[in-house]
């Protein structure tokens, strides 16, 4: 009777561990049914931001994985309109939409994809000052910090595909951008100042790659805008491509770049010069596209307070994060915690400004 009653405690016993691998195994399946995936891709700019929230929400959800992408702010627009295989949820971009990808909605953050139906919302997540960058303690520093910073002219200078002659015509004040030009037809760093830390070679150029919206701005700003866009009856104006200048989309291997070259200078967006600041120095900008910065009335450094409040002119800058419309029961609850305070901290921490309250209703309300 014993073995009986013994038999029959082994057989429940049996059939309660039987149920709970079964249980297990259900909740295992259950998991991996619930499991979601955010895809990010696009502007090297705001990667820092996506990757930080991206991080920090999936640490906090389980459930969750945000996966993160460069590739430009080209590439941000075109897969988070994308139909096909690499289509994203949130195309990153550091620049506002063209025309040949969008056309802008009433509401004038709404765009609708010229090359599928999807509609996206864009949503402004930070604000960054492009920083013009050298390698901390080379040449290009010596020099730099010698005159107290750059002109927006002088950066015209430097980087453009126009004459000397061609700048003069537009208006540039050659003798005050160059006062100590040897016209020796080479564009060197001694050229700009008479200061022994000012040496006769030859400047060697840095930046963004055409896809990035990095690329865009700085073009847009420093160059004539009108003959940068192509516009017609504008002579084209655009990086002086026959001196070398080399570029990415990719802000890091733009560093290497720069820190392997004291003669060398480069400009991506202020995180990337705070994540670097032991090799890179950063310059102080004049706002004033005619004369040198000995002649502007004063350079300004790039950092929170100057971007914030735009004394840091005009390479303060919005940049942008834009949700697939489709996408938002998976999205909506990630983009809400990149406006908390928390996601605002991180905006911080990677080196740009977090946005005044204001605005961030504002981003909140377009949420829905």
């Amino acid at each position: 009777m014993m073995m009986k009653k013994n038999g029959m405690a082994w057989t429940i016993i049996l059939s309660l561990m039987m149920a709970s691998v079964a249980g297990c195994l259900g909740a295992d399946e259950e998991e991996e049914i619930e499991q979601k995936t955010i895809n990010i891709a696009g502007s090297s700019t705001v990667f820092p931001v996506a990757s930080a929230w991206g991080q920090a929400y999936s640490d906090a959800n389980s459930d969750y994985t945000v996966t993160v992408a460069g590739g430009g702010s080209g590439a941000g627009a075109s897969k988070v309109c994308s139909t096909d295989t690499d289509s994203v949820h949130i195309g990153d971009m550091s620049r506002d939409w063209k025309t040949s990808e969008a056309d802008a909605g009433e509401d004038g953050f709404t765009f609708e994809c010229l090359n599928s139906d999807i509609t996206v919302t864009q949503l402004i997540v930070a604000i960054d000052g492009l920083s013009v960058v050298v390698k901390k303690g080379g040449a290009a520093d010596d020099c730099i910090t010698s005159m107290g910073g750059l002109s927006m002219a002088q950066l015209r200078w430097i980087y453009t595909d126009w004459t000397e002659s061609e700048l003069e015509a537009d208006g540039l004040v050659m003798s005050s951008i160059t006062p100590n030009n040897d016209d020796d037809g080479v564009r060197e760093w001694g050229d700009l100042s008479d200061s022994g830390a000012c040496a006769d070679i030859e400047i060697k150029l840095w930046g963004a790659d055409s896809d990035s919206g990095t690329y865009e701005y700085f073009g847009e700003q420093v160059f004539c805008k009108n003959c940068f866009a192509g516009k017609e009856g504008y002579e084209a104006e655009g990086f002086d491509t026959a001196r070398g200048y080399q570029n990415s989309a990719d802000d890091n291997q733009i560093v290497n770049g720069i820190t392997g070259d004291e003669y060398a200078v480069g400009y991506f967006g202020y995180a990337y010069y705070e994540e670097n600041a032991n090799t890179l120095s950063v310059s102080d900008i004049a706002n004033n596209d005619t004369h040198g910065v000995q002649d502007a009335g004063g350079a300004v450094t790039p950092e929170a307070s100057t971007v914030a409040d735009g004394s840091y002119a005009p390479l303060s800058r919005y940049i942008y994060m834009n949700v697939n419309n489709n996408d938002w029961d998976l999205v909506r609850k990630f983009i809400e915690y990149g406006y908390s305070d928390a996601g605002m901290d991180h905006v911080v921490d990677v080196g740009y400004v977090a946005l005044p309250q204001a605005m961030i209703d504002e981003m909140v309300a377009r949420i829905g």
